[in-house]
Protein backbone atom coordinates (compact mmCIF):
# COMPACT_ATOMS: atom_id res chain seq x y z
CA UNK A 1 0.00 0.00 0.00
CA UNK A 2 2.57 2.56 0.55
CA UNK A 3 4.31 1.67 -2.55
CA UNK A 4 1.20 2.65 -4.21
CA UNK A 5 0.80 5.91 -2.33
CA UNK A 6 4.57 6.64 -2.86
CA UNK A 7 4.06 6.27 -6.66
CA UNK A 8 0.87 8.17 -6.29
CA UNK A 9 -1.34 5.48 -7.48
CA UNK A 10 -4.71 4.36 -5.80
CA UNK A 11 -6.99 1.16 -4.92
CA UNK A 12 -10.80 1.16 -6.28
CA UNK A 13 -13.02 2.74 -3.78
CA UNK A 14 -15.60 1.30 -2.01
CA UNK A 15 -18.35 2.65 -4.54
CA UNK A 16 -15.82 1.17 -6.94
CA UNK A 17 -15.84 -2.14 -5.63
CA UNK A 18 -19.70 -1.91 -5.22
CA UNK A 19 -19.83 -1.64 -8.83
CA UNK A 20 -17.25 -4.13 -9.72
CA UNK A 21 -19.84 -6.45 -8.05
CA UNK A 22 -23.27 -4.88 -10.04
CA UNK A 23 -21.53 -5.18 -13.62
CA UNK A 24 -20.02 -8.78 -12.96
CA UNK A 25 -23.68 -9.82 -11.85
CA UNK A 26 -24.91 -8.45 -14.88
CA UNK A 27 -22.50 -9.15 -17.36
CA UNK A 28 -23.07 -12.84 -16.18
CA UNK A 29 -26.79 -12.15 -16.85
CA UNK A 30 -26.02 -10.58 -20.29
CA UNK A 31 -24.02 -14.42 -21.18
CA UNK A 32 -26.97 -16.40 -19.68
CA UNK A 33 -29.18 -14.23 -22.19
CA UNK A 34 -26.90 -15.29 -25.00
CA UNK A 35 -27.27 -18.33 -24.43
CA UNK A 36 -30.58 -18.52 -25.81
CA UNK A 37 -30.29 -15.54 -28.74
CA UNK A 38 -26.63 -16.42 -29.79
CA UNK A 39 -25.65 -20.11 -28.21
CA UNK A 40 -22.75 -20.55 -30.76
CA UNK A 41 -21.03 -17.33 -29.01
CA UNK A 42 -22.68 -17.84 -25.98
CA UNK A 43 -20.69 -21.51 -25.56
CA UNK A 44 -17.36 -19.96 -26.00
CA UNK A 45 -17.74 -16.88 -23.69
CA UNK A 46 -18.35 -19.82 -21.03
CA UNK A 47 -14.97 -20.74 -22.00
CA UNK A 48 -13.68 -17.35 -20.40
CA UNK A 49 -13.80 -15.85 -16.74
CA UNK A 50 -15.60 -12.66 -16.60
CA UNK A 51 -13.80 -10.15 -14.40
CA UNK A 52 -14.99 -6.25 -13.50
CA UNK A 53 -12.19 -3.91 -12.74
CA UNK A 54 -11.30 -0.45 -12.01
CA UNK A 55 -7.67 0.40 -13.10
CA UNK A 56 -6.33 2.80 -15.76
CA UNK A 57 -4.76 0.66 -17.28
CA UNK A 58 -7.43 -0.52 -18.66
CA UNK A 59 -10.25 2.46 -20.10
CA UNK A 60 -12.55 -0.49 -21.56
CA UNK A 61 -12.36 -4.22 -22.29
CA UNK A 62 -9.58 -6.67 -23.10
CA UNK A 63 -8.92 -10.50 -23.11
CA UNK A 64 -5.55 -12.53 -22.86
CA UNK A 65 -7.28 -15.72 -23.86
CA UNK A 66 -8.02 -17.31 -20.64
CA UNK A 67 -9.59 -13.86 -19.09
CA UNK A 68 -12.20 -10.72 -20.69
CA UNK A 69 -10.85 -7.85 -18.02
CA UNK A 70 -13.48 -5.19 -18.30
CA UNK A 71 -13.49 -1.28 -16.82
CA UNK A 72 -16.72 -1.66 -14.66
CA UNK A 73 -17.14 2.41 -15.29
CA UNK A 74 -17.25 1.62 -19.08
CA UNK A 75 -19.54 -1.33 -19.24
CA UNK A 76 -21.95 1.00 -16.38
CA UNK A 77 -22.25 3.25 -19.25
CA UNK A 78 -23.25 0.85 -21.96
CA UNK A 79 -27.01 -0.41 -22.58
CA UNK A 80 -27.60 -4.30 -22.68
CA UNK A 81 -27.39 -4.67 -25.83
CA UNK A 82 -23.70 -3.06 -26.32
CA UNK A 83 -22.74 -5.14 -23.16
CA UNK A 84 -23.41 -8.78 -25.41
CA UNK A 85 -21.64 -6.93 -28.02
CA UNK A 86 -18.48 -6.37 -26.00
CA UNK A 87 -18.08 -9.46 -24.63
CA UNK A 88 -18.94 -11.17 -27.66
CA UNK A 89 -16.47 -8.91 -29.08
CA UNK A 90 -13.64 -10.15 -26.78
CA UNK A 91 -14.37 -14.26 -27.40
CA UNK A 92 -14.35 -13.39 -31.01
CA UNK A 93 -10.69 -11.98 -30.86
CA UNK A 94 -10.10 -15.09 -28.97
CA UNK A 95 -11.81 -17.09 -31.78
CA UNK A 96 -10.21 -15.92 -35.03
CA UNK A 97 -6.55 -15.79 -33.37
CA UNK A 98 -5.81 -12.51 -33.44
CA UNK A 99 -2.81 -12.64 -30.65
CA UNK A 100 -0.78 -15.38 -32.78
CA UNK A 101 -1.53 -13.04 -36.47
CA UNK A 102 -0.40 -9.75 -35.65
CA UNK A 103 3.11 -11.07 -36.33
CA UNK A 104 4.66 -7.63 -35.60
CA UNK A 105 2.50 -5.36 -37.23
CA UNK A 106 1.61 -1.66 -36.18
CA UNK A 107 -0.36 -2.69 -32.54
CA UNK A 108 -2.91 0.26 -32.83
CA UNK A 109 -3.73 -0.53 -36.80
CA UNK A 110 -4.16 -4.22 -36.12
CA UNK A 111 -6.46 -3.73 -33.66
CA UNK A 112 -8.56 -1.66 -35.70
CA UNK A 113 -8.09 -3.70 -38.44
CA UNK A 114 -9.19 -6.96 -35.94
CA UNK A 115 -12.15 -4.54 -34.74
CA UNK A 116 -13.54 -4.40 -38.27
CA UNK A 117 -13.13 -7.78 -39.29
CA UNK A 118 -15.29 -9.35 -35.50
CA UNK A 119 -17.71 -5.80 -35.96
CA UNK A 120 -18.78 -7.33 -39.21
CA UNK A 121 -19.33 -10.73 -37.81
CA UNK A 122 -21.34 -9.74 -34.76
CA UNK A 123 -23.01 -7.35 -36.48
CA UNK A 124 -24.85 -10.08 -38.53
CA UNK A 125 -25.39 -12.60 -35.47
CA UNK A 126 -26.54 -9.68 -33.18
CA UNK A 127 -28.22 -7.35 -35.92
CA UNK A 128 -26.71 -4.53 -33.85
CA UNK A 129 -23.49 -3.25 -33.40
CA UNK A 130 -22.19 -0.37 -30.88
CA UNK A 131 -22.76 3.07 -32.79
CA UNK A 132 -19.28 4.08 -31.87
CA UNK A 133 -17.69 0.74 -32.77
CA UNK A 134 -15.58 0.40 -35.97
CA UNK A 135 -17.69 -0.73 -38.86
CA UNK A 136 -17.37 -0.23 -42.69
CA UNK A 137 -19.23 -1.91 -45.50
CA UNK A 138 -16.55 -2.14 -47.48
CA UNK A 139 -14.43 -3.97 -45.26
CA UNK A 140 -16.72 -6.85 -45.47
CA UNK A 141 -15.81 -9.79 -45.79
CA UNK A 142 -12.26 -8.96 -45.51
CA UNK A 143 -9.79 -10.59 -43.29
CA UNK A 144 -7.59 -8.87 -40.84
CA UNK A 145 -4.75 -8.50 -42.92
CA UNK A 146 -6.60 -6.98 -45.68
CA UNK A 147 -7.98 -4.78 -43.46
CA UNK A 148 -4.67 -3.62 -42.22
CA UNK A 149 -2.57 -3.53 -45.61
CA UNK A 150 -5.68 -1.08 -46.79
CA UNK A 151 -5.46 1.29 -43.10
CA UNK A 152 -1.49 0.68 -43.41
CA UNK A 153 -1.35 2.12 -46.55
CA UNK A 154 -3.49 5.11 -45.73
CA UNK A 155 -6.28 4.65 -48.51
CA UNK A 156 -8.92 4.54 -45.85
CA UNK A 157 -9.09 5.62 -42.22
CA UNK A 158 -11.67 5.01 -39.47
CA UNK A 159 -15.13 7.02 -39.70
CA UNK A 160 -15.37 10.22 -37.57
CA UNK A 161 -17.36 8.96 -33.88
CA UNK A 162 -15.90 5.25 -34.38
CA UNK A 163 -13.19 4.11 -32.30
CA UNK A 164 -11.47 0.30 -30.77
CA UNK A 165 -13.79 -1.09 -28.14
CA UNK A 166 -11.52 -2.75 -26.34
CA UNK A 167 -7.28 -2.29 -25.62
CA UNK A 168 -4.55 -4.43 -26.28
CA UNK A 169 -1.70 -1.81 -25.73
CA UNK A 170 -0.95 -1.45 -21.54
CA UNK A 171 1.66 1.26 -22.37
CA UNK A 172 -0.02 2.70 -25.13
CA UNK A 173 -3.10 3.22 -22.37
CA UNK A 174 -1.39 5.02 -19.92
CA UNK A 175 0.67 7.27 -21.91
CA UNK A 176 -2.58 8.87 -22.84
CA UNK A 177 -4.30 8.92 -19.72
CA UNK A 178 -4.20 12.00 -17.03
CA UNK A 179 -5.18 12.39 -13.63
CA UNK A 180 -5.31 10.06 -10.76
CA UNK A 181 -3.69 6.42 -11.35
CA UNK A 182 -5.95 3.82 -10.58
CA UNK A 183 -4.29 0.06 -9.88
CA UNK A 184 -6.92 -2.91 -9.34
CA UNK A 185 -4.92 -5.52 -8.05
CA UNK A 186 -7.44 -7.75 -9.71
CA UNK A 187 -5.97 -7.20 -13.17
CA UNK A 188 -3.44 -9.60 -13.79
CA UNK A 189 -3.21 -10.81 -17.41
CA UNK A 190 -1.64 -13.62 -18.63
CA UNK A 191 0.79 -12.12 -21.50
CA UNK A 192 2.02 -15.50 -23.63
CA UNK A 193 5.79 -14.94 -23.20
CA UNK A 194 6.80 -16.09 -26.59
CA UNK A 195 6.20 -16.41 -30.30
CA UNK A 196 6.01 -20.42 -29.54
CA UNK A 197 3.11 -19.32 -26.83
CA UNK A 198 0.81 -17.38 -28.78
CA UNK A 199 0.76 -20.20 -31.79
CA UNK A 200 -0.71 -22.74 -28.79
CA UNK A 201 -2.61 -20.09 -27.26
CA UNK A 202 -4.30 -20.05 -31.14
CA UNK A 203 -4.32 -23.34 -31.29
CA UNK A 204 -6.30 -24.18 -28.40
CA UNK A 205 -8.70 -21.60 -29.09
CA UNK A 206 -8.99 -23.21 -32.99
CA UNK A 207 -9.61 -26.86 -31.54
CA UNK A 208 -12.26 -24.94 -29.01
CA UNK A 209 -13.89 -23.49 -31.85
CA UNK A 210 -14.12 -26.90 -33.61
CA UNK A 211 -15.76 -28.43 -30.32
CA UNK A 212 -18.23 -26.54 -29.63
CA UNK A 213 -19.21 -26.04 -33.65
CA UNK A 214 -19.81 -30.23 -33.18
CA UNK A 215 -21.44 -29.65 -30.54
CA UNK A 216 -23.90 -26.66 -31.58
CA UNK A 217 -24.53 -29.17 -34.28
CA UNK A 218 -26.19 -31.83 -32.10
CA UNK A 219 -28.29 -28.99 -30.77
CA UNK A 220 -31.77 -27.82 -32.12
CA UNK A 221 -32.06 -24.68 -34.09
CA UNK A 222 -29.72 -23.49 -37.32
CA UNK A 223 -26.02 -22.72 -37.09
CA UNK A 224 -25.83 -19.49 -39.12
CA UNK A 225 -24.44 -19.79 -42.27
CA UNK A 226 -21.71 -17.31 -41.72
CA UNK A 227 -20.85 -18.32 -38.64
CA UNK A 228 -20.18 -22.62 -39.81
CA UNK A 229 -18.38 -20.83 -42.79
CA UNK A 230 -15.87 -19.33 -40.55
CA UNK A 231 -15.53 -22.60 -38.46
CA UNK A 232 -14.98 -24.65 -42.24
CA UNK A 233 -12.39 -21.97 -42.86
CA UNK A 234 -10.37 -22.15 -39.48
CA UNK A 235 -10.89 -26.32 -39.55
CA UNK A 236 -8.93 -26.66 -42.75
CA UNK A 237 -6.72 -23.17 -42.61
CA UNK A 238 -4.72 -22.19 -45.53
CA UNK A 239 -0.92 -21.20 -44.09
CA UNK A 240 -1.39 -17.48 -45.23
CA UNK A 241 1.56 -15.58 -47.08
CA UNK A 242 2.13 -13.57 -44.40
CA UNK A 243 2.66 -16.09 -41.86
CA UNK A 244 5.71 -17.56 -44.28
CA UNK A 245 6.75 -14.43 -44.84
CA UNK A 246 7.58 -13.99 -40.76
CA UNK A 247 8.36 -17.49 -40.19
CA UNK A 248 10.78 -17.45 -42.54
CA UNK A 249 12.26 -14.30 -41.11
CA UNK A 250 12.16 -15.89 -36.92
CA UNK A 251 14.05 -18.81 -38.86
CA UNK A 252 16.77 -16.49 -39.81
CA UNK A 253 16.55 -14.42 -36.65
CA UNK A 254 17.42 -17.64 -34.70
CA UNK A 255 14.38 -18.33 -32.86
CA UNK A 256 11.35 -16.52 -30.86
CA UNK A 257 11.25 -12.86 -29.85
CA UNK A 258 11.39 -12.76 -26.25
CA UNK A 259 9.18 -10.87 -23.53
CA UNK A 260 11.12 -9.77 -20.47
CA UNK A 261 10.17 -7.52 -17.91
CA UNK A 262 9.81 -4.65 -17.09
CA UNK A 263 9.56 -2.13 -19.41
CA UNK A 264 11.30 0.80 -17.46
CA UNK A 265 8.79 3.61 -18.70
CA UNK A 266 6.80 3.19 -16.03
CA UNK A 267 9.02 1.32 -13.37
CA UNK A 268 8.89 4.89 -11.20
CA UNK A 269 4.76 4.82 -11.08
CA UNK A 270 5.14 1.29 -9.38
CA UNK A 271 4.18 -0.21 -12.77
CA UNK A 272 5.63 -3.22 -13.98
CA UNK A 273 4.56 -4.21 -17.48
CA UNK A 274 6.00 -6.34 -20.05
CA UNK A 275 9.02 -4.83 -22.48
CA UNK A 276 9.60 -6.51 -26.22
CA UNK A 277 13.35 -7.71 -27.18
CA UNK A 278 14.36 -8.13 -30.55
CA UNK A 279 17.20 -8.91 -32.52
CA UNK A 280 19.62 -7.59 -35.03
CA UNK A 281 18.52 -8.85 -38.49
CA UNK A 282 20.66 -8.48 -41.52
CA UNK A 283 17.74 -9.45 -44.95
CA UNK A 284 18.53 -8.82 -48.45
CA UNK A 285 15.50 -8.23 -50.93
CA UNK A 286 15.24 -7.98 -54.32
CA UNK A 287 12.21 -6.41 -56.06
CA UNK A 288 11.86 -7.56 -59.72
CA UNK A 289 10.17 -4.65 -61.06
CA UNK A 290 8.52 -6.29 -64.52
CA UNK A 291 5.15 -5.50 -65.04
CA UNK A 292 3.95 -8.75 -63.93
CA UNK A 293 4.69 -8.22 -60.34
CA UNK A 294 3.56 -4.13 -59.75
CA UNK A 295 0.95 -4.36 -58.64
CA UNK A 296 1.89 -6.63 -55.54
CA UNK A 297 4.62 -5.08 -54.29
CA UNK A 298 2.78 -2.22 -51.96
CA UNK A 299 0.93 -5.17 -50.33
CA UNK A 300 4.46 -7.13 -49.89
CA UNK A 301 6.02 -3.88 -48.59
CA UNK A 302 4.02 -2.76 -45.82
CA UNK A 303 3.76 -6.45 -44.84
CA UNK A 304 7.97 -6.51 -44.65
CA UNK A 305 7.56 -3.31 -42.62
CA UNK A 306 5.47 -4.51 -40.24
CA UNK A 307 7.19 -8.17 -39.72
CA UNK A 308 10.70 -6.11 -39.80
CA UNK A 309 9.24 -3.16 -36.98
CA UNK A 310 9.37 -6.13 -34.58
CA UNK A 311 13.36 -6.23 -34.44
CA UNK A 312 15.17 -3.61 -32.43
CA UNK A 313 18.21 -3.62 -35.01
CA UNK A 314 18.14 -4.13 -39.07
CA UNK A 315 20.00 -4.13 -41.77
CA UNK A 316 17.96 -4.14 -45.02
CA UNK A 317 19.79 -4.37 -48.52
CA UNK A 318 16.96 -3.45 -51.25
CA UNK A 319 18.03 -4.04 -54.68
CA UNK A 320 15.41 -3.75 -57.73
CA UNK A 321 16.27 -5.50 -60.52
CA UNK A 322 15.18 -6.60 -64.24
CA UNK A 323 17.56 -7.56 -66.72
CA UNK A 324 20.14 -5.42 -64.77
CA UNK A 325 20.31 -3.79 -61.40
CA UNK A 326 18.45 -0.74 -61.42
CA UNK A 327 19.26 -0.09 -57.27
CA UNK A 328 20.92 -1.33 -55.01
CA UNK A 329 20.44 0.79 -51.10
CA UNK A 330 20.82 -0.30 -47.55
CA UNK A 331 17.38 0.94 -44.97
CA UNK A 332 17.87 -0.17 -40.99
CA UNK A 333 15.30 0.12 -38.74
CA UNK A 334 15.09 4.16 -38.72
CA UNK A 335 14.21 3.79 -42.88
CA UNK A 336 11.67 1.66 -42.56
CA UNK A 337 8.86 4.08 -43.16
CA UNK A 338 10.09 4.34 -46.79
CA UNK A 339 9.21 1.12 -47.70
CA UNK A 340 5.70 2.73 -47.42
CA UNK A 341 6.77 5.46 -49.80
CA UNK A 342 8.48 3.47 -52.51
CA UNK A 343 7.11 3.92 -56.03
CA UNK A 344 8.62 1.33 -58.64
CA UNK A 345 7.25 1.36 -62.37
CA UNK A 346 7.08 -1.56 -64.66
CA UNK A 347 10.03 -2.81 -67.03
CA UNK A 348 10.69 -4.59 -69.44
CA UNK A 349 11.95 -8.68 -68.81
CA UNK A 350 13.70 -9.98 -66.13
CA UNK A 351 17.33 -11.51 -65.54
CA UNK A 352 18.36 -12.91 -62.42
CA UNK A 353 21.81 -13.42 -62.35
CA UNK A 354 22.64 -9.44 -61.76
CA UNK A 355 21.41 -10.17 -58.28
CA UNK A 356 22.86 -13.40 -57.72
CA UNK A 357 26.10 -11.48 -58.54
CA UNK A 358 25.90 -8.75 -56.63
CA UNK A 359 25.03 -10.78 -53.41
CA UNK A 360 28.50 -13.30 -54.11
CA UNK A 361 30.25 -9.78 -53.70
CA UNK A 362 28.48 -9.23 -49.98
CA UNK A 363 26.84 -12.37 -49.37
CA UNK A 364 23.62 -11.82 -47.46
CA UNK A 365 21.98 -13.29 -44.14
CA UNK A 366 18.92 -14.36 -45.81
CA UNK A 367 17.82 -13.51 -49.51
CA UNK A 368 14.34 -12.96 -50.46
CA UNK A 369 13.28 -12.44 -54.20
CA UNK A 370 9.49 -11.27 -55.53
CA UNK A 371 9.22 -11.78 -58.76
CA UNK A 372 7.18 -13.42 -61.02
CA UNK A 373 9.82 -16.14 -61.57
CA UNK A 374 9.82 -16.25 -65.56
CA UNK A 375 13.88 -16.11 -66.22
CA UNK A 376 16.77 -18.39 -66.02
CA UNK A 377 18.59 -18.78 -62.02
CA UNK A 378 21.20 -20.18 -61.11
CA UNK A 379 21.16 -24.27 -60.96
CA UNK A 380 23.22 -24.54 -57.65
CA UNK A 381 21.77 -22.47 -54.37
CA UNK A 382 23.62 -20.03 -52.85
CA UNK A 383 25.60 -20.62 -49.51
CA UNK A 384 22.66 -18.09 -47.92
CA UNK A 385 18.61 -19.22 -47.78
CA UNK A 386 16.62 -17.69 -50.50
CA UNK A 387 13.31 -16.85 -50.62
CA UNK A 388 10.79 -16.83 -53.47
CA UNK A 389 7.64 -14.70 -53.21
CA UNK A 390 5.88 -15.38 -56.35
CA UNK A 391 2.43 -13.87 -57.46
CA UNK A 392 -0.65 -16.12 -57.63
CA UNK A 393 0.07 -17.95 -60.47
CA UNK A 394 3.82 -17.02 -60.53
CA UNK A 395 6.13 -20.38 -60.66
CA UNK A 396 9.33 -20.68 -59.16
CA UNK A 397 12.86 -20.40 -61.56
CA UNK A 398 14.31 -23.02 -59.42
CA UNK A 399 14.50 -26.66 -57.54
CA UNK A 400 15.62 -24.68 -54.26
CA UNK A 401 14.62 -22.32 -51.64
CA UNK A 402 11.54 -22.09 -49.84
CA UNK A 403 8.29 -20.06 -51.96
CA UNK A 404 5.21 -18.40 -51.32
CA UNK A 405 2.34 -17.45 -53.38
CA UNK A 406 0.81 -14.27 -52.45
CA UNK A 407 -2.32 -15.01 -53.40
CA UNK A 408 -2.94 -17.20 -49.43
CA UNK A 409 -5.33 -15.32 -47.42
CA UNK A 410 -5.86 -15.62 -43.65
CA UNK A 411 -7.78 -18.00 -41.57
Amino acid sequence: MSALKENATLLPSEEDQALKKAMRKACEQDRALMMTAQPFTAMLAMQLNLIPLVDSRLPTAGTDGKNIFFNARFMARRSEADRRFIIAHEVWHCAMGHFRRQLGRDSKLWNQACDYEVNHILSAEFGHCPTDALWDKRFRDLSAEEIYARLNHGTEQPRRGQTVLDTHDLDAALNEHSGELVMDPDFHPETPATAQDQQSLGEAWRQRLIAVAQQRDRLPGNFPGHLRRIVDRIREPQVPWQQLLARFLQKQQGGDRQWLPPSRRHIHRGLYLPSRKGSFLELTVALDNSGSCINDIPDFLAELKGILSSFNRVSLRLIVFDTRVQSDEVLTEQDLYRLNKMEITGGGGTDFRPVFEACSEQSPQALIVLTDGCALAPETPPAYPTLWVLPSDGRSPTQWGDVIHLNEHAA
